[in-house]
């Protein structure tokens, strides 16, 4: 695999992470509203927050990889 393609692979999984873990900070906002009970909404948005943390992470890492991947790739072939 040339570490262009590499890198491209990489900078994908980090943008899908990221927006996986976007979509899921924004739905741990929906049960926090009134027409649920507080104890069961604040149970669920700690959870959902937690995983929309973990999963900005993990992209994060994943764009930090992809990125140093593209850094070689244009660093090698000049």
């Amino acid at each position: 695999m040339s570490l262009l393609s590499a890198s491209v692979t990489w900078l994908g999984l980090g943008l899908t992470l990221d927006t996986a873990g976007l979509v899921t900070y924004g739905l741990a906002t929906l049960p926090c509203r009134e027409t649920v009970r507080e104890e069961d909404a604040e149970g669920v948005c700690c959870l959902a927050r937690r995983t929309a943390w973990v999963l900005g992470c993990l992209g994060m890492t994943a764009f930090v990889v992809g990125s140093v991947y593209l850094v070689l790739h244009v660093t090698r072939f000049r």
